[in-house]
This record gives C-alpha cells, structure tokens and sequence, in this order.
C-alpha cells in the first residue's frame, strides 16, 4: 500500500501564492450581473468578500482564503423569507465563483464557474439573487480550481422560526483540513507517485481499479481501528475498536481546523446546566472525512445535509466530506465538576485514516479557556476505519419522496487508476462534453457502483435526492445533497427532474474532480451559455 503523500514543505508564511491582500473598490461590471431582474431597490443586499485572511497553525501565521462580510464574519445566513440578495466581490488575484452548496436554486445562480456563469474577475462583483427554499445547515465554497483547500470556504445558515426554536443554544462547528504544502504541490505529487505492482498481493493504493484477483488483506493481519457501531441492545450510535483495515486516504496534512482553529486552541463555548445545544457541523475538508465524538453527552441526530430525519440516538457519528450533521445534547442538570468553577464538555472530530484530530469544548460557569481547552484530545490513540454504510443505513427521511415508477435510470460507475492519479464515471474523464441526459418532469434513478477501495462522497448540484438502496437493501433512506460511496458499495438514489439546467455531479474531494471524476447532469433541450469544458480551470490556473 502507498504511503500518505506528504510533499516537501514549501513555505508560504511571509509571501502569498495566490491571494492579493489589497482592498478593491467594489463594482458591478457589465455582463456579470444575473437574474438581476429579481433584485429590487428595497431589498436588502449582502456584500461578500472573497480575499485572504490571517491564519495560525502550529505557530506559525499564513495568509489563506476566506469568504467574509465587511466586518470580517465568516459566511452569511440568511433568513428564509428574506431569500438570498449577495454580491460577491472577488478580491483575490485570480478569478473565483462562489457554490452555493445544497441549495434548490436556478441554474444560473449555481455558482460554478464555466458550467452555470464566467468566473469572477479579480476585482469584479457578481450578484445572486435567488428565493430560498429549504431551512437548516448548508455551506458556501468556491467552485474554482482548487481554492477549497485554500479555505475558501465559509458556512451558510438558513433561519426559520422553527430552525431556530430546536434548541436553547446553537453553534455552527466547520471542520477543514491543512497543510503546508500548497495544493498545486499535493496535486503533482499524487500525480508522480509510482503505481503499485498489481501482483504483490499487497493491498491495493486508493483509487486503483478494482482488478481481477485483487483481494482484502486477511482478517489476521488486519490491525485493530476505530469504527463506529450500532448498539442494537441500546438503538445508539457508539465508538469501537474493531480489527479491520485503516481507511485509504490520499494526502498527510499538517491539522485539523474546526472554525479555523487547531486542537490546542479549540473554540470555547459557554452553556448553562440543563441547557439543549445544537451542534451545526460542516465538513468543509477536501481530503478528510471525520468521526464525531460527543464524549459523556448523548445526542441526537437530527437532520444530514440540512434535511430533517426521524432523529437517531448515541455518541459516535460519520461525517464524510461536503456533508453536514445536526446534533443536539443536553447539558446535564446536576453536573459534577470537573474543575473548581464548572464543568467541560469535549466535542473530538477524529480524522478518517488518521491520528489527527480537532475540535470544540462546551462549558458551564466560569471555567476558564484555559482549563476547557486542557481536555480535548491532542491527538487520537489510534487511527480509524473507512466510513462505512452503518449510520447511512439507518437513517430514514421525515418526508421521503412520494411514490412512483422511475423514468430513467443513470449509472455512475466510479473507477481511478495511480497510473497518472486519474479518476473517472463511467469510464469518462472531465473535461468531455458526454453528460447524463434526463428530461424535465421525470423521477430518474442513479446508481452509484464504486469499484475503488476508497470511498467517494459524491455531490449531485441542484438540492436534494433521496437514498433508496444501500448494497441491495431498500430503505426509505436520508434526503442529501452529498452521499459517501464506501469503497466496493452501490448506492441507489432518486430525485425528480424538476429544475432545468446543467449540472455537475462530482466526487466533493476536489483531486479526484480536478483529476477526472466529474460530469455533467443536463436536461433535454436546454441551451448552456456559459459551459465550455475546455476551458474548465486546472490546478494550474494563475496559482
């Protein structure tokens, strides 16, 4: 098995890469300007920023992407009835666009930069404006090369009445991944790696075709990981420690964030005994699935992807990559202290394939920063397993879609190669103009067959789908935007053809997409200005 990937160190403390830190005046240029038709001199706009700002990481201070309000507040949330009124004004040195990940919305608000609108311009604004339909966690990032792993990226709250009465307190937690090396480098070094001999018997690298008698290693030999299971005695979710292979994973990163800070310098956040707390957490990584630990505190799982299920119960929760989890825990009434003035409530985010961790700290009283910070975890005592169908399997939709025969069935058959680090549906690599074709009106199925020992989580642009059958097993499955292939597993989701455009459907690890696993869903008969997959911007684009 190939080792992680961890390039030379190649610094970017004092200089940056890819980002202008000087200020722009804002502009509206002609041409860039969409749907501006829905916009009205009363309604309220939103300025958002896509520039560099300061970040720390093991001591030392970088410069990194960000999308920001005026005030320098990550993202934007908007209430539902207000609808969505953002200018986007790019203040980087290259052009950008700004995904608005989840979200039911016109094709040419989707945000992705030559499919649905031309990029964004250094120095150039571009105004969305769109009606908001669904409520609950969602995420904005940019859709431009490979700027996600240069964080920019920010989340994205849609408030109702009701999404702000499930709880006594809420936090928004967005976890992502970092390294030192710029993504360019990561990129040529997953490319130059040499292929595995086939015949060693060794097991096979992550992405590999699956080819005939490769086959898993032997249970003996399989080392002893954490994974999550389901308590049937206790219907929960709980860690384990299982034998079973590590997960596959592409790159070694330097840490983990969450809300852009290290595991030695986690969020702190103040809550009262007794009091509910909703944890809204983002996985905004680009290589990094994670296991949630919520330690003494039981929760409960309410909603993936921004859509409500009926709720599941325990300690120990999947969060692949793009995907996002609503949890919420009762602070216990009578607490024991764990120091003099309250008490600590830990909430670890362990990396998929790794040791690395980060995380948030909930307290009560007057504990200091200092002593809520003390009991997360630096670091974890083992590595993991590969997210697998355990939690997906049990999850059930509050409101499935309503029955009826499928008009079309797609297969997205995922495969890769390290001969090059090539991905590829359907035999295809994108850039190409071969798309999958539906028609407005229909309930189309797709199935999603991964023939790699890595899992993909994989996102179809336009809202949501329903997951209808895991390895053969029909369920009445979650409603998401963003569904984890576990390696050699078939998922089978459905959705109705109701939103004309064009659009992607990818692997969310931005290497696998950048490097082939990407194409296109489009209607019949719809025209598509601003598609030219030829010019579709790779790793190399101005960075």
């Amino acid at each position: 098995m190939r080792s992680n990937f961890s390039p030379t160190f190649t610094s970017f403390v004092t200089t940056s890469l890819i980002f202008s830190a000087s200020t722009v005046a804002h502009c509206v240029p002609t041409g860039l300007i969409s749907d501006a038709s829905t916009a009205s001199d009363d309604v309220k706009r939103v300025q958002l920023f896509v520039r560099e700002t300061p970040l720390t990481v093991n001591g030392k201070t970088i410069m990194m992407g960000s999308v920001v309000q005026a005030d320098g507040t990550q993202g934007y949330s908007p209430n539902q009835a207000d609808g969505m009124h953002v200018d986007v004004t790019n203040q980087l040195n290259v052009p950008t666009s700004i995904h608005w990940h989840g979200l039911s919305l016109p094709n040419s608000m989707d945000g992705v930069a030559f499919v649905t609108q031309e990029p964004i311009a250094p120095g150039k604004t571009f105004s969305y404006d769109f009606p908001l339909k669904e409520t609950g966690t969602y995420w904005m990032h940019s859709h431009y090369a490979l700027q996600e792993q240069y964080l920019v990226s920010a989340p994205m709250i849609v408030w109702s009445d009701a999404e702000r009465a499930k709880a006594d307190k809420q936090f928004v937690i967005t976890l992502t991944d970092f390294s030192f090396t710029t993504p360019e480098a990561i990129l040529q070094g997953l490319r130059n790696a040499p292929a595995m001999d086939m015949k060693t018997g060794s097991k096979p690298m992550p992405g590999m075709q699956e080819m005939p008698g490769m086959q898993a290693m032997p249970t003996a030999n399989q080392p002893q990981v954490i994974a999550q299971q389901w308590d049937e005695a206790n219907s929960r979710f709980v860690r384990a420690m299982v034998n079973a292979p590590i997960a596959n994973t592409d790159v070694k990163y330097d840490a983990l964030l969450a809300n852009r800070r290290t595991v030695d310098d986690p969020d702190v956040m103040k809550v009262n005994p007794g009091d509910t707390v909703l944890l809204r957490i983002i996985a905004a990584s680009c290589e990094t699935d994670f296991f949630i630990d919520t330690g003494s505190l039981d929760a409960e799982l309410l909603a993936v992807d921004g859509q409500p299920i009926q709720p599941l119960r325990g300690n120990f929760f999947q969060l692949a990559i793009a995907q996002r989890i609503d949890l919420r825990v009762t602070i216990p009434s009578a607490i024991s202290s764990t120091t003099s003035s309250g008490a600590v409530f830990p909430i670890t985010m362990q990396g998929e394939g790794t040791t690395l961790t980060c995380g948030v700290v909930l307290t009560t009283g007057s504990t200091s920063d200092s002593a809520a910070k003390s009991a997360l975890p630096k670091t974890a005592s083992m590595t993991t397993a590969a997210l697998d169908n355990t939690q997906e399997m049990r999850l059930r939709a509050t409101a499935p879609l309503v029955t009826k025969k499928i008009d079309r069935t797609l297969p997205a058959v995922l495969t890769g190669t390290m001969d090059g680090y090539q991905w590829f549906i359907n035999g295809i690599k994108y850039p190409t103009r071969d798309v999958l074709t539906v028609k407005l009106g229909e309930r189309v199925e797709m199935v999603l067959t991964n023939k790699t020992p890595m899992g993909h989580p994989m996102h179809l642009h336009d809202g949501v789908f329903q997951v209808i059958e895991i390895d053969g097993k029909s369920i009445s499955g979650a409603q998401r935007d963003t569904i984890e292939v576990p390696p050699h597993s078939i998922i089978k989701i459905a959705f109705d053809a109701d939103n004309p455009g064009i659009w992607p459907f990818h692997c969310h690890i931005p290497y696998h997409a950048d490097s082939g696993m990407c194409t296109m869903l489009k209607y019949e008969g719809v025209e598509t200005p601003h598609w030219h997959p030829e010019e579709v911007p790779s790793e190399k684009s101005g960075l």
